[in-house]
């Protein structure tokens, strides 16, 4: 057995008495988080009158109403990617879900497929082509086609 030194002890009970502390300390700020949690909750809870925006602006920091973008490429391009990837014509609830499914695409949109279906129609960057009614591909994968 290794002998240690008496100031080697000492610096063990030191430690030990300090990590005691620190973990007693941080008992008590998990036990003040948890009433601060209840708060929020009690007061979201009693907001249930106001409209939904007030609330979580209220709940949030920064400015109140205002929703973090999220990071992802633009719509019109995951819908070429998946349109390309496809490589036939394709309907506007078949591109919707697999936007969602296989490009993982996230939305906030409460009618996410009228939303793709204009961005289809109105066609401002000319990249996909109506083939028939509700049909859709890209614009110049249907040239390469003739």
């Amino acid at each position: 057995m290794e002998s240690v030194s008496v100031a080697d002890l000492k610096h063990l009970l030191e430690v030990k008495g300090k990590l005691e502390a620190l973990t007693q300390k941080k008992k008590e700020l998990e036990k003040n988080l948890a009433e601060v949690e209840r708060r929020i909750a009690a007061l979201l809870g009693s907001a249930r009158g106001l409209p939904a925006a007030a609330v979580q602006g209220a709940a949030r920091k920064g400015k109140p109403g205002v929703r973090r973008r999220i990071a992802q490429p633009s719509l019109a391009s995951v819908i070429a990617d998946v349109l390309r990837e496809h490589r036939k014509p394709m309907k506007v609830n078949d591109i919707a879900a697999a936007v969602v499914e296989k490009k993982k695409y996230r939305t906030r949109a409460r009618d996410f497929k009228s939303q793709i279906r204009i961005l289809l129609y109105k066609n401002e960057k000319k990249w996909f082509k109506k083939v028939a009614p509700g049909l859709f591909t890209i614009a110049a994968q249907q040239q390469n086609a003739k």
